[in-house]
């Protein structure tokens, strides 16, 4: 990385390797690719090796591989090395470190204005996983954001050229060993335009990453290119896919002739490993700077809230809808806090928006009374939170009245669900 340069980097984190992509407001760019995803300690010493040099280095006899270091982390068991229990989120972050460390991202002159970590599945607990390994390697970074690497996916189709996503798009990902297949679609008739993902997983379409010999490889890969065309062949029967990506180091080599063959029917394929990486570094450069196309299509995946969620209050004399839960955001979180005092009926309206333009639900909440206390002397605090995809729960508490009433720390919760998905 140059001096005095303003960067976005995109960080690829998967299960089996990790890729870097970063891109500068001056115009540098660049990645690095395939990553493996491990760490090695020296024996009996603290000296720690990551990616493919740790490989080398346990290959040699002189410490032992810990591979699979995402999904340790995320399950929480503890490792034992050279007798002592470490903590797999630790291990993580040393990755982590090590990798940026490589392109220079902690150097005085190389100024991060914002880094996004693209993961398989962004749940509570993998955003906890994050959230620690912001603490322990990116603290001193302007910006760190974390997204689903179908978010990503997002991210990058819409800043490829428009005639490649002028109608869907299609990916197919051999990166984890692991087939899985991706469909991005848009729905044009929607303001914003909402893109939604459908993702597909066949665990039992694997490529391992050794063979007992060239004989066998060659076998089992022919038979793979049989089995992928197969799924491809249902994949794109009724669809218009303007183009389909290949991505995973398997694609390197063109073992899958078939299939190729098939896929590149009327429409442009495109083969290469920082698909998320790129993705996730563009996702970032929107996040400082929105460009007109994410101001006009919205992603909406299984881990966004799919409807802005407010009340309804009075506001001199006039009842305002004021949104306090902005669809789009993931919805674990989503947290909204206010203090109200209860209308006439005694109700607090919840008003239910969704995004793919159905009509809005307003459910009223009837609100707890207290006894020997006048309704014109009750103030609330009110929380609103997501348990899960589909079901807000608006939590109501005491917040007492001035110097009359002290707050009594009574809490009232009421779930609602929001309904069907896009």
């Amino acid at each position: 990385m140059e001096k005095d340069v303003n960067y976005i980097i995109g960080f690829d984190l998967g299960i089996k390797y990790a890729q870097i992509s970063f891109v500068s407001f001056e115009g540098e760019e660049g990645d690095v690719y395939n990553i493996p995803v491990c760490l090695c300690k020296r024996n009996g010493a603290n000296q720690w090796f990551y990616g493919e040099e740790a490989q080398k280095f346990a290959a040699g006899g002189k410490g032992v591989l810990i591979r699979d270091l995402t999904a340790l982390a995320v399950s929480g068991d503890m490792v034992s090395i050279d007798g002592k229990e470490t903590d797999p989120v630790d291990l993580l972050t040393l990755f982590i470190k090590n990798s940026l460390s490589a392109i220079g991202v902690y150097k005085e002159t190389a100024a991060v204005k914002a880094i996004v970590i693209s993961v398989d599945e962004l749940s509570p607990r993998m955003l906890s996983v994050l959230e620690r390994v912001k603490a322990g390697a990116m603290r001193n970074f302007e910006g760190v954001y974390f997204e689903a690497k179908v978010e990503s996916l997002f991210y990058y189709t819409i800043h490829q050229p428009k005639e490649l996503w002028s109608y869907e798009v299609g990916v197919v990902d051999f990166s984890d060993g692991y087939l899985k297949t991706y469909r991005v679609e848009m729905n044009h008739k929607s303001k914003p335009i909402l893109t939604t993902i459908e993702d597909k997983i066949y665990e039992d379409v694997t490529i391992p990453e050794e063979f007992p010999s060239i004989m066998e490889r060659d076998r089992y890969l022919a038979q793979t290119d049989e089995k992928l065309y197969e799924i491809m062949e249902g994949f794109l029967e009724g669809r218009i896919i303007t183009s389909i990506y290949l991505t995973g180091r398997i694609f390197e080599k063109e073992w899958y002739p078939k299939t190729l063959k098939l896929l590149c029917k009327n429409r442009r394929v495109f083969g290469g490993s920082n698909l998320y990486s790129k993705g996730a570094c563009l996702g970032g450069m929107e996040k400082i700077a929105p460009g007109e196309n994410a101001k006009a299509y919205l992603y909406l995946g299984k881990e966004k809230l799919k409807a802005n969620i407010g009340v309804y209050r009075m506001e001199q004399g006039k009842q305002i809808r004021e949104i306090l839960l902005e669809g789009g955001v993931n919805w674990f979180e989503a947290k909204a806090e206010f203090v109200f005092m209860p209308g006439e009926d005694y109700h607090l309206p919840i008003v239910i928006v969704p995004l793919d333009g159905v009509r809005e639900r307003v459910v009223p909440i009837v609100l707890p009374e207290f006894a020997g206390r006048d309704k014109k002397s009750l103030k609330f605090i009110c929380r609103l939170s997501m348990r899960s995809e589909k079901e807000l729960a608006v939590e109501i508490e005491d917040g007492g009245f001035g110097d009359f009433y002290k707050p009594m720390g009574r809490k009232f919760e009421e779930i609602i669900l929001l309904g069907g998905s896009l």
